[in-house]
């Protein structure tokens, strides 16, 4: 914001500046500079006086006039011969025509009388009134940074107050508040920013939803005509069968339990997506729930799972969500693991870290933000030949989110994978 508020005000005020510049230009060199020509007519006749008077009482008497006219109009003034001023012909004659010829502001040379001397006027710079001039003209350019200033951060206030309540809405939006929508009042507009914010809401909303029905429908749908070929399978296994008849439906007995255990994901991911799905948060045995998910995982690999975790570790989460992304952890290791898979946990200062390692070929940085999406799958070792369907980490990120903790994704000890779940609010604790 502050960035904002410099760029504008230094804006606005070469904006002021350009236009002060503009305007000089015209009227000093594109056009005549009338208030010049004013002021010069002036002088002239006071020189048109000392003529007269130089004429008829002398050229002494005329000189204590102009010195006269010098004190009292608060000016200075100073001889100088024709050929030391130097100026230019046309110059020249116009002095000596008129008596008076301007060069700055409040600053003349004049002749009169004889025309012996040329006079130089210019303002008395140790008279107050020309201090006080001075002064004014100083307070002024500082009225016109200080209201330029005040106007910016005005401005800026109101614009910052609707951009902050914009940016309100985008990061519930972004948190997964799909019901939320930008203030369309005239007070809280940003032009046309807010009712497109809000048209952009909406087609995202359906999107997601319907996204959730489909997801919803097919895991329902598929269940039926699923149970239904067990049912025939099972008929089928109890008719005579050859060996090569028995290896074939084997194998599909295989593709029907992978096909129930990707629809049982893909209803649990759907669940863990809806919105309103609270957590049942107990005070757990951080150690007893992990040793029965190490049980169970083990049954299905023979690559050995180490437990590294505090006796009666006691922490507050919900066991059943907890338990499930471990496991989903673990199984993910399990496919890339060489040789074994550890499960460290940390319980510290109330937060608790549960840590899972694998000795596998490990995770592309590049790649690590995008497995956490549902059905993304890496396109080196880690893909589908491994098994899975991409739903297992997305599940995991679903957990740690609704728990209010972060999931971390990094590098092993041994090169290999190493996923983090970091709970702030479980509040552990050690007997």
């Amino acid at each position: 914001m502050k960035r904002l508020y410099l760029e504008f005000f230094v804006g606005l005020s070469g904006l002021f500046f350009l236009c002060i510049f503009a305007f000089s230009f015209v009227t000093q060199e594109l056009t005549t500079d009338y208030e010049a020509e004013l002021e010069i007519s002036y002088v002239s006749s006071v020189m048109q006086i000392l003529d007269d008077v130089a004429a008829q009482r002398g050229q002494e008497k005329a000189d204590t006039l102009l010195a006269g006219y010098a004190e009292r109009s608060h000016l200075t003034y100073q001889r100088f011969s024709w050929d030391e001023i130097g100026l230019s012909p046309a110059q020249h004659d116009k002095l000596s025509r008129r008596g008076a010829l301007f060069e700055g502001e409040n600053q003349y040379w004049v002749v009169y009388g004889d025309q012996k001397w040329v006079y130089f006027l210019q303002p008395d710079a140790e008279q107050d009134l020309w201090l006080m001039l001075d002064l004014e003209f100083k307070l002024l350019w500082v009225s016109f940074f200080v209201t330029f200033a005040l106007y910016s951060a005005i401005m800026l206030k109101l614009l910052s107050n609707r951009f902050r309540k914009l940016e309100n809405a985008t990061m519930a939006f972004s948190n997964g508040e799909f019901s939320v929508r930008a203030s369309e009042k005239a007070g809280d507009r940003v032009g046309r920013l807010n009712a497109r914010f809000n048209q952009m809401a909406d087609k995202i909303s359906d999107l997601i939803q319907s996204h959730k029905h489909l997801t919803n429908a097919i895991a329902h749908e598929l269940r039926t005509p699923l149970f239904r070929m067990q049912c025939q399978l099972d008929l089928l296994e109890e008719s005579a069968l050859d060996a090569v008849q028995k290896k074939y439906l084997g194998g599909i007995y295989e593709d029907v339990d992978e096909l129930e255990a990707l629809i049982e994901e893909l209803l649990y991911f759907a669940k863990m997506e809806r919105s309103g799905v609270t957590l049942q948060l107990q005070q757990q045995d951080v150690a007893e729930v992990l040793q029965r998910t190490i049980v169970h995982c083990q049954k299905d690999t023979p690559k050995q799972l180490i437990l590294d975790c505090p006796e009666h570790c006691y922490f507050d989460v919900d066991a059943h969500h907890l338990e499930r992304a471990v496991s989903n952890i673990i199984r993910n290791a399990f496919r890339y693991a060489e040789q074994c898979i550890v499960v460290t946990v940390f319980c510290q200062q109330g937060a608790l870290t549960i840590q899972v390692d694998d000795d596998g070929c490990g995770i592309p940085p590049q790649e690590r933000e995008n497995v956490l999406k549902p059905f993304y799958r890496v396109g080196t070792s880690r893909d589908r030949q491994s098994g899975g369907h991409g739903l297992g980490l997305a599940i995991v990120a679903q957990v740690v989110s609704l728990h209010k903790g972060e999931l971390l994704i990094g590098e092993s000890d041994s090169g290999g994978a190493r996923f983090t779940i970091y709970l702030p609010e479980a509040r552990c604790q050690i007997d």
